[in-house]
């Protein structure tokens, strides 16, 4: 799966999609608000993770709504896979951030991405609890909606920093790396992650964040609004894959010293 630019999609179309990744995620978010407040069971995957069925049933929901409006297309999802074209795929994530939807803390809500022809075109993320949302589409521009008592619409844009030395990285990490850590803590302002720190960096709140597990479920949605926020994304190889286990998210400006402080 690649996140390469180059799709040939028109401006309509791809507010036409935007429109739609941006009701599946109201979807997505009406029903993980049930499920918070009634309760969910929960189970672990294979990979040690927790599940439960506010994850499995949204994303049910969610294939359901694609396969009525959107009958030629795919789906990639965290919970039940592949199926459909590869050509054009939404990429869904129904909850990102179980464990804290579990413990009933604020950070998690739904991933909603479409790739066409290897490349995200459209991205949405939500924290249902806060009434937020950001969003984007190529070309667009990325935009965060917050609810009352904040309400209203921006464009984001990542900050100005022009060097990693006196910027802000984190590092989101599965297993540990001393050598990673120490590379990047000793270089610039180590700042802790949260499940919100892509966010943070588009909207110019951090430089730079290194991902060493996400999957492309995690990862599809943060591309395109970094990007469109006028940063930048590369795998671990240096390329634009999304399903090498995590990738290189930064401001831009940094983004070369970046690479280069995490080639030693």
């Amino acid at each position: 799966m690649s996140a390469t630019r180059g799709a040939s999609t028109s401006d309509a179309s791809l507010d036409d999609d935007l429109a739609f990744a941006r009701h599946l995620a109201r979807v997505a978010s009406e029903l993980s608000l049930e499920y918070f407040q009634r309760g969910v069971v929960r189970q672990v995957k294979p990979d040690g993770s927790p599940v439960t069925d506010a994850d499995v049933e949204i994303e049910r929901r969610l294939r359901q709504l694609i396969s009525e409006q959107r009958p030629g297309d795919g789906v990639l999802g965290e919970e039940l896979g592949q199926t459909g074209s590869l050509e054009r795929r939404w990429v869904l994530d129904p909850i990102d951030g179980t464990r804290n939807f579990l413990e009933h803390r604020p950070l998690w809500g739904t991933h909603v991405a479409l790739e066409v022809a290897g490349e995200i075109v459209v991205g949405v993320i939500t924290r249902p609890l806060l009434g937020s949302s950001w969003w984007a589409r190529r070309g667009g521009g990325a935009h965060r909606q917050d609810s009352p008592p904040t309400p209203g619409q921006r464009r984001l844009s990542v900050s100005g920093v022009d060097s990693l030395r006196s910027g802000r990285a984190s590092l989101w990490m599965y297993e540990p790396d001393p050598e990673m850590e120490q590379r990047v803590t000793s270089y610039c302002q180590y700042v802790e992650p949260t499940l919100d720190s892509l966010l943070r960096l588009a909207e110019g709140h951090l430089e730079a964040l290194v991902d060493s597990s996400g999957k492309p479920w995690d990862l599809a949605p943060a591309v395109v609004l970094v990007e469109e926020a006028g940063g930048r994304y590369s795998d671990r190889a240096g390329g634009r894959r999304l399903d090498l286990g995590g990738g290189v998210f930064s401001n831009g400006r940094v983004h070369a010293e970046l690479e280069q402080l995490l080639r030693g």
